[in-house]
């Protein structure tokens, strides 16, 4: 779980007093994540989510939240944050910035056709809203890489074989990078740790902090990586499938889609396996997650075993349907 920030009891009466919620009965760490401190506030007037944002500054978070007022004026289905007694929707502390979401009911849940299926409609229709002037990129891809590879100069990490193999990957991906593919807003991170569902109904599409502007396969091979895999890291080929049913009935992808989208899967996995390098190895080491970034590497080895049936597939039959729908 993330939780980097603590909070006393004192500290926590100050934050609470500046919302209209009641007073404070009880705080619960929330297990899960790795970019937040995130609790379950109980008061008076009933539960709620506190994060504390320990890992963006004030200008990141105020584009956070004009995307969320961006999406919340397009009724999709997401968390939006509860207004302080003065209308702000973020509080500056000294230990960090602190933001108060309404507890939604729900667990995150299973790996399954169902559940895929409703993800994959969502995320279409996130790409099809229009995306907000100012968004960042891709905060975990190459603009990030990028910077890291000098970082590590000098160090006992420039010839780590994680970095070296990162490099060298990148160099060999440059050309599908600079295709001329669709882009527009992305969650960043749709992992099923980041969805909330009500049995088999799905609630909500939680935490937008990595919500950017990019290449919107990124989202698609995400999705994949994060949704469709046992927790052994085996590839679930029918959950993938239904995604992609499902994302492909709301905005088809196109063909130049389809040819670049295993490229896309392989650089969603490269993201999070650098990003959980970098943050647990040099920048808040941690030993028991130091070698959390290998599992997005095996779960990209099977990608790449089972890509051609999956895709090949998966293609064909929403070809016809596609084909059959245009002769009606």
């Amino acid at each position: 779980m993330a939780r980097y920030t603590t909070l006393s009891p004192t500290e926590l009466a100050h934050i609470v007093a500046q919302y209209s919620i009641g007073t404070p009965l009880k705080l619960e760490e929330i297990v899960g994540g790795f970019g937040n401190s995130n609790f379950k506030l109980t008061t008076t007037d009933g539960e709620f989510l506190l994060k504390i944002c320990d890992e963006k500054d004030s200008a990141e978070l105020n584009m956070q939240i004009a995307l969320l007022q961006h999406l919340q004026q397009h009724a999709y289905p997401t968390v939006y944050p509860i207004p302080t007694k003065d209308q702000k929707q973020l509080i500056h502390e000294t230990f960090g910035s602190v933001m108060l979401y309404p507890f939604l009911q729900g667990e995150q849940p299973q790996s399954s056709p169902r559940t895929l299926a409703q993800l994959g409609e969502a995320l279409a229709k996130l790409h099809c809203i229009p995306p907000i002037a100012g968004l960042p990129r891709f905060a975990m891809g190459i603009s990030q890489m990028t910077p890291f590879f000098e970082e590590v100069q000098g160090t006992q990490f420039a010839t780590h074989p994680f970095v070296e193999s990162l490099k060298s990957q990148l160099e060999s991906m440059e050309p599908q990078f600079n295709a001329p593919l669709p882009m527009g807003l992305l969650h960043g991170d749709l992992f099923l740790d980041n969805t909330l569902f009500d049995d088999d109904q799905m609630v909500a599409i939680l935490d937008f902090e990595e919500g950017c502007y990019d290449t919107l396969l990124i989202d698609v091979g995400m999705t994949i990586m994060g949704c469709c895999y046992t927790p052994q890291h085996q590839l679930k080929l029918e959950v993938a499938q239904r995604f992609l049913d499902a994302y492909n009935a709301s905005r088809p992808l196109t063909e130049d889609e389809w040819q670049y989208l295993d490229c896309f899967v392989h650089y969603a996995a490269l993201s999070i396996a650098f990003w959980r390098f970098r943050q647990f190895n040099i920048r808040r080491p941690d030993a028991h997650r130091a070698d959390t970034y290998q599992e997005m590497i095996t779960r990209s080895a099977q990608f790449k075993r089972y890509k051609n049936d999956l895709l090949t597939e998966t293609r064909h039959r929403n070809s016809n349907q596609q084909s059959a729908v245009s002769q009606q």
